[in-house]
């Protein structure tokens, strides 16, 4: 496969040379593959596997194989057995006195062992259309995929513009918490306050309050995204542990700065984090 990024919800199938393929996927942490096939074809499972595999890295994927009515199929009978069945049954009719033996229909109850399909057919015809399936698989998930860059991506630009409003308001923050403790001292002491004395307060205050590194990592985390992003391939879990380290430096921010300016623009930009962390959910 190439780089493109995928999502892990889609549905492909193919019906051709007597078979008809389906392959569904859905979320999952891993590639978890699920098989419902004839017995007959049990030997090729593994490689079935394999064709998944290179394809495909996260997800569940099941896969259902039938035979078409144009499958050149010959029903074999288990005679012996089907002869042992009725024999047995009429020796339980006549025990129990019942009234009407048994036919041929009772067979269908011992289907399994009495019929047998044999199909005639080509494994290659079997590979080529279990490739046919599982291509339209992953054209329906990079599909997917596409749409959900792009989503994450407009997020990522939402959360960006609340963070450059954040940076215009921390400037405001220790003007305002400067003059704020100015008036305050000034109140209590009500006479010449020591300015030096008041800038080394404020100092202290605007260095507990200084949220310049966390303003960076976000910045930084946020290039990183972009970067992963642009590589493409399996991206979904670099993607969501740097959401997290995301929501950390966010959450770092709201405790640091209680402006209310500042307090709801950090709502907001917690709120495009979580967006972005359902989007990724859905991708490989």
């Amino acid at each position: 496969m190439d780089n493109k990024i995928q999502s892990m919800t889609g549905f492909g199938s193919s019906e051709a040379r007597g078979f008809r393929i389906e392959a569904r996927s859905v979320n999952h942490r891993f590639l978890d593959l699920h098989f419902r096939m004839p017995a007959f074809l049990g030997p090729y499972e593994m490689n079935l596997r394999r064709i998944v595999k290179e394809n495909f890295t996260r997800g569940r994927i099941d896969v259902k194989i039938s035979l078409t009515s144009d499958a050149d199929v010959t029903l074999k009978i288990n005679h012996g057995f089907a002869s042992k069945i009725l024999n047995s049954l009429a020796g339980l009719q006549e025990e129990l006195q019942l009234k009407d033996g048994p036919s041929l229909n009772h067979l269908f109850w011992f289907k399994d062992v009495v019929f047998e399909e044999e199909p005639a057919y080509r494994p290659d015809d079997l590979f080529s259309t279990f490739s046919e399936a599982v291509q339209r698989l992953a054209d329906m998930r990079c599909r997917e995929g596409e749409h959900l860059k792009e989503e994450i991506l407009k997020t990522l630009g939402e959360m960006e513009g609340h963070l450059d409003r954040i940076k215009e308001f921390s400037g405001e923050f220790y003007t305002r918490a400067f003059d704020k403790m100015k008036e305050q001292i000034g109140a209590l002491l009500k006479e010449h306050i020591d300015e030096n004395r008041l800038i080394q307060e404020a100092a202290l205050l605007a260095e507990r309050a200084d949220i310049s590194e966390e303003i960076a990592r976000i910045e930084s985390h946020s290039a990183q995204m972009k970067k992963i992003i642009a590589g493409g391939a399996t991206i979904g879990r670099k993607i969501d542990f740097l959401l997290q380290e995301l929501l950390r430096e966010i959450n770092t921010i709201g405790s640091k700065n209680s402006d209310y300016k500042v307090s709801e623009v950090v709502v907001l930009m917690k709120s495009e984090v979580e967006k972005m962390k359902e989007q990724i959910q859905n991708i490989q």
